[in-house]
């Protein structure tokens, strides 16, 4: 017959350089990805039997748990981590703004007070005096060494504020040297050191502690906040432990796997004690936190404006005018002090007798200097400067005047509210302690008692 006549005719011809090629390609591919595929059906027709759909269920919880553990131990170390940050370095850096803050107040109103003083100025208000310049000094320098370095805006302010400190002491001693040698000039000196102080300096240390202040408040609130999606997946694990117990006892016709229940109690317990750390760190970091907080910011504030009022009274009697006008005004401090009073009277702490005496020192200091302060204005407005100078240095038999007393009843309480603002700090990183790590070892125990658990009922199949 001929070729063409054939039915095939139309086929190429097959060449035996093409065949093999094409079983070098086939055993390539069978050698290349045939193990594989015979592993994988393997697989697939033992998971299509009970032992094996047991053992993939078992391996997908371990993963399960195993996941959620390790997320929520990272998630912990790193909230602890965070919670040790803020109270050894954050707030530190706060408290040492606060202290540079008030410092600098006390030190001008020390200073212009001893400069009314009859004669050479008193070794006690000096030493009061370079006392405040001090611990000024030296919380600039732990606030800057402190800081993050990459904050542009707190370097600033701290740079400036050291810069423009020597220049106001020199002129508080140019004014000293002055009024010991009778030179009227002393006067100028002092009102120019005093504005400085207050137009220039304290704005940038107000602005400076409320800068540290917010990063407190903002980190605090951060670390503080629930776990929610750890948390979900320990959730997720307990209710994979439920559904698989339910399935098992479906297809083994047993009620209870030990294992599996030992597992769903270690991981309750995890579940719940994680649960109770959040409630504790966020009770202690966010109601304790803003309780003890917003009074110590309120009670500063206060503090700074008595010490500017006071400062207000003794430069009227350095220039020996009138305190009409005056930017700070004498009722709006005292009402700045009695809301401070009212906030800090709302918190646990104030109900102790210390503090309850505190708080009645503060009160009476409160009625004695306004007294002297309306007579010191009388005498001041009807020309009787002596008169006027002992009505602003009235002091008690220890020698402690009025706005002395004020002030010192208010750093007390100060001091306090920061112990406890540390203190609920404190107790939420004690909240946190050991999470991380028994959260983990949990898991791992829950995975081992799952395997322990099943392995009975895979036997069964054997």
């Amino acid at each position: 017959m001929d070729p063409e006549d054939s039915p095939d005719h139309w086929l190429d011809p097959l060449t035996e350089k093409d065949s093999s090629r094409r079983s070098l390609i086939n055993s390539i591919v069978q050698e290349t990805f045939g193990q594989p595929i015979f592993v994988a059906r393997r697989i697939w027709n033992f998971v299509n039997t009970s032992p094996g759909r047991i053992t993939l269920m078992t391996i997908i919880i371990s993963i399960g748990i195993l996941a959620a553990g390790y997320a929520m131990s990272l998630s912990s170390d790193s909230r602890q981590s965070n919670l040790d940050e803020l109270i050894n370095n954050a707030e530190p850096v706060s408290y040492n703004a606060h202290v540079l803050y008030t410092s600098l107040s006390v030190a001008d109103t020390t200073a212009t007070t001893g400069f009314v003083q009859a004669g050479v100025e008193g070794p006690v208000n000096r030493v009061k005096y370079h006392t405040a310049i001090d611990r000024a000094a030296v919380a600039a320098t732990h606030t800057a060494a402190s800081a993050d370095t990459n904050n542009e805006q707190l370097m600033d302010l701290v740079l400036e504020i050291q810069r423009q400190l020597p220049v106001y002491t020199g002129l508080v001693e140019t004014a000293r040297t002055n009024n010991r040698a009778g030179n009227p000039v002393s006067v100028a000196y002092m009102a120019e050191a005093s504005a400085m102080m207050r137009n220039e300096i304290l704005p940038m240390a107000s602005e400076l502690y409320n800068l540290t202040s917010r990063t407190v408040s903002d980190q605090q609130r951060m670390v503080t906040g629930p776990q929610w999606i750890p948390l979900s997946g320990l959730l997720a694990a307990l209710v994979m432990l439920i559904v698989a117990q339910w399935w098992l006892m479906r297809v083994t016709r047993r009620r209870i796997n030990k294992g599996f229940a030992l597992a769903t109690i270690l991981m309750l317990t995890a579940t719940l004690w994680v649960s109770a750390a959040n409630w504790a760190t966020w009770q202690a970091g966010t109601k304790g936190f803003e309780e003890a907080s917003g009074p110590l910011n309120s009670m500063t504030a206060a503090r700074i404006y008595a010490q500017q009022t006071r400062t207000t009274e003794t430069l009227s009697l350095v220039r020996r005018q009138s305190i009409q006008g005056s930017g700070t005004g004498y009722t709006a401090t005292i009402n700045q002090i009695k809301r401070a009073l009212q906030e800090y009277e709302t918190t646990a702490q104030s109900g102790t007798p210390e503090h309850q005496e505190l708080i009645t020192t503060i009160r009476n200091s409160i009625v004695s200097w306004t007294a002297d302060h309306d007579e010191f204005r009388v005498l001041l407005a009807s020309g009787d400067y002596n008169g006027a100078v002992d009505a602003v240095l009235n002091s008690d038999d220890m020698g402690q005047t009025s706005f002395d007393a004020l002030d010192t009843a208010l750093a007390e309480l100060i001091a306090d509210s920061r112990s406890s603002m540390r203190a609920y700090i404190q107790s939420g990183l004690q909240a946190t302690a050991l999470v991380s790590v028994i959260v983990l070892l949990m898991s791992f125990a829950s995975v081992l008692a799952l395997w322990i658990g099943i392995r009975p009922r895979l036997q069964e199949y054997l």
